[in-house]
């Protein structure tokens, strides 16, 4: 996997859950912070883009907090969420954090979330010396979560009442797991009957749902048999708010059946026409373009139904235009798109 498609598969589903579950986070990973922080007044989550002499910046994740006990002070609080080892994360982290004291002119306080499993790895600082003293004249610090270092607590974490210590079982299982596609699929069921059976609102339960099943991605063999063993487990125990609506693995497997289903039949309707066609051009040609065509068609007719099923206030003419014009890997493109696509711009990358 490379770097950059890694990036963007740690990174997004920790953004969601970071700015979801900000409170429980802190008050887990930074207890003496948490008392300090006036909760009373929302935090917010602040744009963390920032032009500069280098191009667009954009950091991962700040909030503005105010402090309680009368200090009615504002703190901008920065988070990196980091998936593997760079060089240079260090001075990145000082950038970043002068970058947005230039901007507010309010104290910055920088954390980086390591994702990674290295456990010699956890840069704190920056530091510069002096070449002719060798003493340090310039130094940043900056806070650190690791989530490696949680391994060996897991069951201290599946004790703990705070919901994120979840979010960091579920980093664990993925990280213990890696490509086995067998341990992934015990991790994510464990992890479903653990949340389902919290107590937690529904609007926490679906929206910690989503970073699981978002996070511990499963091929689709496993994701039908994880459906099948769920929906038995969750009518066995009767877990409360048990109403997977929004897109997930049950979505993902419903979308694979629909597309198998169309293929099947679009090949069928190729075939038939390319065997017509045959008569008159030649058997085999007529048949291999019917079943290239038939493939096209089924995932036209797929991403038609989905798109106006997932986003049915937003499909436009012209989204419905791109399909009927794009070739079939364009659409296989598409399709994959679709099944973590959050916005329907999403669908359309390429």
């Amino acid at each position: 996997m490379n770097l950059k498609k890694q990036h963007n598969e740690t990174d997004g589903p920790w953004q969601a859950v970071l700015e979801h579950f900000f409170q429980p986070f802190i008050e887990l990973c930074f207890p003496e912070w948490a008392e300090q922080i006036n909760w009373k007044i929302p935090y917010k989550v602040l744009k963390g883009e920032f032009p500069s002499h280098l191009g667009k910046q954009i950091c991962d994740m700040l909030f503005e907090i105010q402090m309680k006990n009368g200090v009615k002070r504002l703190i901008q609080l920065h988070f990196e969420i980091q998936g593997q080892k760079q060089e240079d994360f260090s001075f990145r982290m000082l950038n970043y954090n002068m970058t947005i004291y230039r901007k507010h002119r309010k104290p910055v306080i920088s954390t980086a979330i390591f994702l990674d499993d290295d456990p010699e790895w956890r840069p704190s600082a920056f530091q510069q010396d002096d070449p002719f003293t060798g003493k340090p004249y310039h130094l940043f610090l900056f806070n650190t979560v690791k989530i490696a270092g949680y391994k060996g607590k897991e069951e201290i974490l599946k004790k703990e009442k705070n919901i994120f210590a979840l979010v960091i079982l579920a980093q664990l299982a993925i990280m213990e797991a890696g490509e086995n596609q067998g341990l992934r699929k015990r991790h994510k069921l464990a992890l479903a009957k653990k949340l389902f059976n919290s107590g937690y609102s529904k609007e926490d339960v679906s929206n910690l749902y989503k970073f699981i099943d978002w996070l511990i991605r499963l091929d689709s063999e496993h994701m039908k048999t994880f459906e099948k063993e769920i929906v038995n487990v969750a009518g066995r125990e009767s877990w409360m708010d048990w109403d997977p609506v929004y897109v997930s693995t049950f979505e993902q497997v419903g979308m694979m059946r629909g597309m198998e289903k169309g293929m099947k039949q679009g090949i069928e309707k190729g075939i038939k026409k390319g065997m017509e066609k045959g008569m008159e051009k030649g058997m085999e040609k007529g048949i291999e373009k019917g079943i290239e065509k038939g493939k096209v068609e089924a995932l036209r007719s797929t991403l038609d139904r989905q798109l106006r099923r997932r986003f049915p206030t937003d499909v436009a003419a012209k989204h419905l235009h791109l399909i009927h014009e794009a070739n079939f890997e364009t659409l296989s493109q598409w399709a994959d798109n679709i099944v973590v696509a959050k916005t329907l711009t999403d669908v359309f990358k390429k």
